[in-house]
C-alpha cells in the first residue's frame, strides 16, 4: 500500500468555518495501479457555499452522512500512505479540521502535492489541475467533482513520477504538514528527498488500523435520490391509513400544498410538514388523491383562463402532476375537466409579504444582497440580517439549505421561499424589479 490520492470540495476556503461536503479518495498499489475508490458527499450541516462552482445543492446532501460519520474509515484508508493531492495544503488543511471535529488524531501522513510537482514537469506557467490535465489528454470531463479530480490527479502524479522525477530530488513538492489537535495548521516543512524517502516516511505513520466500511452518498446516488424525492407525494399518499370516515373538507391542506408547491419542487422539511398535516385532518390516501386532483385541476383552470395553454403553461402542469405522484394522463384530465367548463379554485391564503413584513435573505442569489433588499425596500418590506420571531418570510438560494438561517426559520415556524418565488410575488404586487 503506498499512495492515497485525495479530492474534498468544500463549502468554502476556510478550513476554520467552512466545511467538507464531497470526499473523494483513489488508492494505489506499488506499481501505482488502482486499488480501490471512496467518494461520498458530506452533509455539512450548514449551507452548501457555492453550487455553481462544485455543482452540490443543499437538496443532495440532505441524506448524506455526517463527516463523523466517514471520518474513522476514512482515516483507516489514508493512513500510512502518501497523501497526495493537487495544492495539497488545501485538501489537507480541511481534512485535519474535519477530523479535529470528529475527535480524532490530526497526523497525516507526509504528502505530495501535484500543483508544487509541476514545475519540474511542466515549467513555469499554468498550475490549475484542468490545463495540467489537458496538456496530457487525461480526461477531466467533471471538474470539480471530488472523485473525477482525484481520479485526474493520480493519472498526473504517475505520468511525471514516470519521467525523471521518479528517481531523483521531489525538490520540496513532498511535504509534512503539521496540526493542532483540533485540526488547526501550524505550518509545513518541504522535504527535499525522493519518491522512495517519501513513501518510507509516509510508512512510518502506519498504525495497522482497520475500520468497516460506512454508509457513503455518491453523486449519482444523490441525483437518484433527488429524482425519487420529487416525486414524494405519491409515497405520501401510499403511506396514509386507509379511512372510511375522512373529513368533508381539505381546505386546510390545499392551502399548505398550495404553498409548497408555488416554487415547483417539495423540499424534505415541507414533505414531513404534508404528512403530518394530512395525519392531523385524519386523511386516508383516497382522500389526499382527490385532493391533489383539485388541486391539479385548479391550476388547469388557471391555465386556460385565456382560452389556451401555451407549451410554458402545458410545461408547468407536467412538473406538478410528476410531484403530487400523478402521470401526463391525469393533466389532458384535469384539462379536458376545465375544457368542459368546470372551474376550480383553491381556497384562498394570504400573500406571500404584508406591508412592513420583515424580511431575510441567504444563500448565494442571482442578483447581489443590496439589489435583494433594495427590491423588498420598495415593495414596503423591511430586510433584515437576522431570523427572528418577529421574521415574516425567509428567502433561500435553495430551499433545501441547512444554513443557520433556514435551520432557524424551520424551527421557529417562519415560512421559507425560493428566490423565484420572492421575484415573482413582487410581480404580482406590481411592486418594481
Amino acid at each position: 500500500m503506498t499512495v492515497a490520492v485525495v479530492d474534498v470540495e468544500t463549502t468554502g476556503l476556510s478550513p476554520r468555518t467552512d466545511r467538507v461536503v464531497e470526499i473523494g479518495v483513489v488508492l494505489l498499489d506499488d506499481r501505482g495501479e488502482v486499488e480501490a475508490e471512496f467518494e461520498t458527499l458530506v452533509n455539512p450541516g450548514r449551507d452548501v457555499g457555492p453550487t455553481g462552482l462544485h455543482g452540490i445543492s443543499a437538496g443532495d446532501v440532505v441524506d448524506a452522512p455526517a463527516f463523523a460519520d466517514v471520518a474513522q474509515h476514512l482515516r483507516s484508508l489514508l493512513v500510512g500512505r502518501v497523501l497526495v493531492a493537487h495544492n495539497a495544503l488545501f485538501d489537507l488543511r480541511f481534512l485535519a479540521r474535519e477530523f479535529g471535529r470528529a475527535g480524532l488524531p490530526t497526523a497525516l501522513s507526509p504528502s505530495l502535492c501535484t500543483m508544487r510537482l509541476a514545475p519540474l514537469f511542466f515549467g513555469s506557467g499554468t498550475r490549475s489541475l484542468q490545463a495540467l490535465c489537458g496538456f496530457l489528454d487525461i480526461p477531466l470531463v467533471h471538474g470539480h467533482a471530488a472523485l473525477h479530480d482525484a481520479r485526474a490527479t493520480a493519472e498526473l502524479m504517475l505520468a511525471m513520477l514516470a519521467s525523471d522525477l521518479g528517481g531523483g530530488s521531489l525538490a520540496g513538492a513532498g511535504v509534512r504538514v503539521d496540526f493542532a489537535d483540533d485540526g488547526s495548521y501550524r505550518g509545513f516543512e518541504a522535504l527535499d528527498g525522493g519518491w522512495a524517502d517519501l513513501v518510507a516516511a509516509a510508512t512510518a505513520y502506519a498504525d495497522g488500523s482497520t475500520c468497516p466500511p460506512c454508509r457513503t452518498l455518491p453523486r449519482d446516488a444523490a441525483t437518484a435520490a433527488v429524482r425519487e424525492r420529487d416525486g414524494y407525494l405519491a409515497g405520501l399518499v401510499a403511506s396514509l391509513p386507509a379511512l372510511d370516515d375522512a373529513p368533508p373538507s381539505m381546505a386546510p391542506y390545499l392551502t399548505v400544498l398550495d404553498q409548497v408547491l408555488e416554487d415547483r419542487l417539495v423540499s424534505v422539511t415541507e414533505a414531513d410538514q404534508l404528512a403530518s398535516l394530512a395525519g392531523e385532518l385524519g386523511c386516508g390516501p383516497d382522500h389526499v388523491t382527490a385532493a391533489h386532483r383539485i388541486y391539479l385541476e385548479a391550476l388547469a383552470t388557471a391555465a386556460y383562463a385565456d382560452g389556451l395553454v401555451t407549451e410554458g403553461e402545458r410545461a408547468d402542469l407536467e412538473r406538478v402532476a410528476a410531484l403530487l405522484g400523478m402521470r401526463s394522463k391525469d393533466v389532458d384530465l384535469a384539462l379536458s375537466v376545465v375544457r368542459s367548463g368546470a372551474q376550480v379554485s383553491l381556497p384562498r391564503r394570504a400573500e406571500v409579504f404584508s406591508p412592513g413584513d420583515r424580511i431575510v435573505f441567504t444563500g448565494a442569489m442571482s442578483r447581489t444582497r443590496d439589489e435583494l433588499e433594495q427590491a423588498a425596500r420598495d415593495a414596503g418590506l423591511r430586510p433584515m440580517s437576522s431570523v427572528s420571531k418577529q421574521t415574516g418570510v425567509l428567502v433561500c438560494a435553495d430551499p433545501h439549505s441547512q444554513s443557520g438561517k433556514a435551520s432557524k426559520a424551520r424551527a421557529l415556524g417562519v415560512r421559507v421561499i425560493s428566490e423565484a418565488v420572492f421575484w415573482e410575488a413582487l410581480s404580482v404586487t406590481g411592486a418594481r424589479t
